[in-house]
């Protein structure tokens, strides 16, 4: 199954998803799906790939080991991040009322398809 299957399979399954990317840690997409244009997601990727790094950092210090998994919610959306390896992550963009848990499911469950990828 490809990238893009499976983005395409994770968006369409999630109630209110705004798109899914598969991202550097430099923030470059190397893959993108999206539903719609309310989100700039490519801009969106770049800013939230410097907070990966710092949380990545503060996880570190504290001795607590690597960060898998983060999620914002902010006003206009929720982004979830997922590391996938040490150089990229799987992101999921939803709207504020989506359905948090069936996203974060998929989101979880297709990890081990896109690492089959790389």
């Amino acid at each position: 199954m490809s990238f893009s299957d499976i983005l395409k399979q994770v968006v369409n399954g999630t109630e209110g998803a705004l798109g899914a990317l598969v991202v550097g840690l430099d923030g470059i997409s190397v893959e993108e799906f999206s539903v719609s244009s309310e989100i700039n997601l490519q801009s969106m990727t770049v800013e939230y790939s410097s907070l990966l790094k710092e949380i990545e950092k503060g996880s570190q210090n504290a001795d607590m080991g690597s960060t898998k998994e983060v999620t914002v919610i902010a006003d206009k959306a929720m982004i979830m991040l997922r590391r996938l390896n040490s150089e990229y992550f799987f992101v999921l963009v939803m709207k504020p009322e989506g359905n948090f848990g069936k996203g974060r499911f998929l989101l979880r469950m297709s990890v081990p398809k896109l690492l089959k990828e790389f």
